[in-house]
């Protein structure tokens, strides 16, 4: 990673992110270590991300080449993470068939029919 310094002295630049490691038994993930990098001396960083700029200009702050350096895998924390769930896809509902419909008609006569007699009922009396 390159960066143009502006004022030399000591100065923290902190990755955030993580290892990804695929297993045969699911993925594990393990937060990122400044002894992972080198620094702008060109020599491996330790247990803190602080390096001391002494120039100004581009410089390249923190390097790895060829996957190193290294680190035993028991000194990084590594934990499972649980696998994403996929979305069940859903089965679409099968068309309902004209004559599986619910029939109303007998119960919406029978309404009429009430409110028919009443009303002719009603005005009989009058």
């Amino acid at each position: 990673m390159s960066a143009y310094v502006d004022s030399p002295g000591e100065q923290r630049i902190a990755l955030s992110g993580y290892l990804v490691q695929h297993r045969g038994d699911g993925t594990y993930i393990a937060p990122l270590l400044p002894q992972l990098f080198y620094g702008v001396t060109g020599a491996q960083l330790g247990a803190t991300w602080r390096q001391d700029f002494t120039a100004t200009g581009d410089q390249v702050i923190l390097s790895r080449s060829g996957g190193l350096p290294m680190l035993p895998r028991d000194e990084l924390n590594w934990r499972k993470i649980k696998e994403a769930e996929q979305p069940q896809a859903q089965q679409p509902a099968a068309p309902v068939a004209f004559a599986e419909a619910p029939n109303y008609w007998p119960t919406i006569a029978a309404i009429l029919g009430v409110s028919v007699a009443v009303y002719v009922g009603y005005n009989l009396l009058k």
